[in-house]
């Protein structure tokens, strides 16, 4: 990591560039004044809003991970902002912070593909991670479980919520949203902080929306997303999303507009396969039987390739795989049966 930073060090310093011009650069290039003027995100007096967030953005270069560890920190001599002035901007509730995303994303969109073209795998990709927390007494805290540890995988915290869009060459930030999970004891839920909130207000709606599930929350994200102008041709998520209602969602978006590529569960829902219902494990052996099992050199997987009925869907593609080393099939779907194995994962 450090020879990395290096190599960049060693084009900015043959350029004469340094990590503040380049942001401010990037902002005169945004016009990220205007951006949060016409969102509403204004200031009454003291420092303008687009100079709050210019130096929140710097923050992950500085290796900072808080407002209250850039004031603990060498590189508080690059302001001379008060530690007040940003938390109170952070502290509103009224902030529009979707729609200033959302500004941002549009006028990126306007400097790298200024006639809005599609590209052919072009995508919304939707996924969650954790953000962990130290306390049960912030605000709203419940215990969230990280799949990735496994069994001690309970810890204080949030589910963020993120949609990017992949416009064939880059993936732009689009939306987020923050989600609950498994509520604390009482004893402890009653010392939490408590905050009043303007109803209608965005922390409220925020508040509201973080009390529903990850699915629900992911189509409001997609269909928000299509409303702002964006409509890629795929949708990507992994296996937990891809429940029967979340497919059926996707697919009537704007009439079928966006095909879903996932990831989804060995479980013990059914497809229809030559008159026959059967499950992944049924279908597996089926596949095995007729001696249809194919190889893919390039990623050196075996895989079985096929057109099922799905019920309430109607015909998808099942891709059936078994990676190096892994003993477990996994099974991706494709609500495009067009694609063959090689080109749906190139997407996915």
């Amino acid at each position: 990591m450090r020879q990395d930073l290096n190599e960049i060090q060693k084009v900015l310093d043959k350029h004469g560039y340094t990590i503040n011009t380049i942001i401010c650069d990037v902002m005169k290039k945004f016009n990220f004044k205007t951006l949060c003027w016409k969102v509403g995100a204004i200031k009454g007096d003291g420092y303008s809003v687009s100079e709050i967030i210019t130096l929140l953005i710097m923050f992950p270069l500085m290796l900072l991970k808080s407002v209250h560890a850039l004031y603990k920190s060498e590189f508080q001599i690059v302001t001379e902002m008060k530690k007040d002035t940003i938390y109170r901007l952070k502290n509103n509730e009224k902030f529009p912070w979707r729609r200033l995303l959302y500004s941002v994303a549009k006028k990126f969109r306007e400097l790298v593909n200024p006639h809005k073209e599609v590209s052919a795998n072009s995508a919304f990709i939707v996924d969650d991670t954790i953000d962990e927390r130290v306390g049960y007494k912030i605000e709203n805290i419940t215990t969230v479980h990280d799949h990735v540890a496994g069994k001690k995988g309970n810890k204080y915290g949030f589910k963020n919520l993120v949609l990017g869009f992949f416009d064939g060459k880059s993936i732009s930030p689009l939306d987020f949203s923050i989600h609950t999970e498994k509520a604390l004891p009482t004893k402890k839920k009653k010392k939490q902080f408590k905050k009043e909130c303007a109803k209608n207000s965005n922390g409220f709606k925020r508040r509201t929306e973080s009390k529903k599930d990850k699915i629900t929350g992911a189509v409001s994200l997609i269909k928000r997303a299509v409303k702002n102008g964006f409509l890629p041709k795929y949708v990507l998520v992994d296996s937990w999303f891809t429940s029967l209602n979340f497919i059926k969602e996707i697919r009537g978006i704007k009439s079928g507009a966006m095909h879903l590529i996932a990831g989804i569960r060995n479980d013990f829902r059914k497809y229809s396969y030559n008159g026959e219902s059967l499950n992944g494990k049924q279908l597996i052996k089926k596949l095995s039987d007729e001696g249809s099992q194919k190889r893919c050199r390039k990623w050196n997987v075996r895989y079985f390739e096929v057109v099922v009925y799905y019920e309430g869907i109607g015909e998808v593609k099942l891709y059936i795989c078994r990676f190096p080393y892994q003993k477990k099939w996994r099974i991706f779907i494709s609500t495009d049966t067009s694609l063959n194995f090689i080109k749906m994962m190139e997407i996915y």
